[in-house]
């Protein structure tokens, strides 16, 4: 009986100094659980900083985003005092996106659209560098100091007093063909437009061709109204399709298209 007395405050005191460590474990866990959140957040702001995108590029590349949300999204990058004109709509191949790289400043800005497979950011350092995007337009806008100097960018003619061969382009108009330099030309003029279509001599009615094509396609589309005159210039061999026109001392110049009649349906997507 006495040595039951004598060891029940030993294992009472061992009991409890085994009991202890498990305790203080416990705290330290739960010590080590708060922190390991604020531990990930420094984790992922550190890795956003580091793959952090350019100002100038615009965010959300995994976004699809539709023709008007692109175009809206161009203009905000665009820091220019010229009044912003872009398409309605450009013609993209069946499942490609669009996108774009931009430059402006105080009187001109330039927008190179191009297509891609992916959504592409605008302004993302691959356009233009690599085969992930294929370039479809590049719009040109630049203001001019004088109106004379704008109307020498255009170089507006009219193509009936140049003494070429007449040819009948369908739907009333007249046009004019004319050969050099390897070349023949098949021009006319529309309103306050001044067309020309472009073929090897060897092609002329290739040329003449292309040329009752667009007279045809503007009978149902209007190209936007120039101030006061406007140019097309389009390619049998699609070198060289160029639409310009202006709007006093403004010039707007589309180029880089490949295919002629694309460049007449971009232009006309123009208001």
């Amino acid at each position: 009986m006495k040595l039951n007395i004598i060891f029940a405050p030993i294992i009472a005191v061992l009991l409890l100094s085994a009991c202890a460590p498990k305790g203080e474990d416990i705290k330290g866990n739960d010590k080590e659980k708060s922190q390991a959140p604020a531990q990930d957040q420094t984790n992922r702001n550190r890795n956003n900083e580091h793959t952090g995108e350019s100002n100038n590029e615009s965010k959300n590349p995994d976004q699809t985003m539709s023709q008007a949300e692109v175009m809206e999204a161009i203009k905000n990058q665009l820091k220019t005092n010229i009044s912003i004109v872009l398409p309605n709509k450009l013609p993209l191949s069946e499942g490609k996106h669009l996108t774009a790289t931009t430059k402006s400043n105080a009187n001109h800005y330039e927008v190179v659209f191009y297509e891609s497979v992916q959504p592409i950011p605008i302004n993302h350092n691959t356009l233009g560098k690599d085969q992930s995007a294929k370039a479809i337009m590049r719009l040109n806008v630049k203001k001019y100091n004088s109106l004379k100097e704008a109307n020498e960018q255009i170089g507006f003619q009219d193509y009936s007093k140049q003494g070429a061969n007449p040819v009948d382009l369908g739907h009333g108009i007249k046009g004019y063909q004319d050969a050099g330099a390897g070349s023949q030309w098949t021009s006319w003029n529309e309103g306050r437009w001044a067309l020309v279509s472009r073929a090897k001599t060897t092609e002329g009615d290739k040329g003449k061709n292309l040329a009752k094509n667009a007279v045809n396609y503007l009978e149902t589309h209007t190209l936007p109204i120039p101030k006061p005159h406007g140019m097309v210039h389009i390619d049998v061999d699609q070198s060289d399709n160029r639409i310009m026109w202006q709007k006093e001392t403004i010039v707007y110049t589309i180029d880089q298209v490949k295919e002629p009649m694309v460049a007449l349906e971009i232009a006309t997507s123009f208001e």
